[in-house]
């Protein structure tokens, strides 16, 4: 599934990102276009806005109900709308929605600080922003993080 979030959920795209979930995020005021960028792309739209309504049978919008970000994605884990794939955590860049690249140690040297570089053996890149990311203890966090939104 692939997402559109809006401006009133904007903490919600990088939590969706590290899951895996392809999702753009909408900082425009149109809703019309909000819709029609939705429908080209075959997008799900995730809002708050009570007055959004789909323009054709074939919009699909869920209204997210809670205030709290925390909550948000809690929101939308108990109602199925995404759900915990570990192959699928941290494969897109945070900040572009780009699928990540694995790319050898090599290509990472000198491109991630020395103790990183020697401490970690796996590394990705998004071909977007040439972000280099590696499973290090923000790894972990993230992890720890995403156990705690399911309970």
């Amino acid at each position: 599934m692939k997402f559109l979030v809006d401006a009133m959920l904007g903490k919600l795209v990088k939590k969706l990102r590290m899951l895996g979930y392809d999702t753009l995020y909408y900082r425009g005021k149109d809703p019309h276009e909000l819709i029609r960028l939705a429908r080209r792309q075959e997008r799900v739209i995730l809002t708050r806005n009570t007055r959004l309504n789909p323009e054709s049978a074939e919009d699909s919008i869920i209204r997210v109900m809670e205030d709290d970000p925390v909550m948000q994605f809690r929101e939308l884990l108990r109602e199925r709308v995404v759900a915990m794939n570990e192959e699928a955590f941290f494969s897109r860049c945070l900040l572009c929605n780009v699928l990540l690249d694995k790319i050898s140690r090599e290509e990472a040297e000198g491109e991630v600080p020395d103790y990183l570089f020697h401490q970690q053996k796996a590394f990705s890149r998004c071909p977007q922003c040439r972000r280099i990311y590696w499973p290090g203890t923000h790894l972990e966090k993230m992890n720890r993080r995403l156990a705690e939104f399911s309970l």
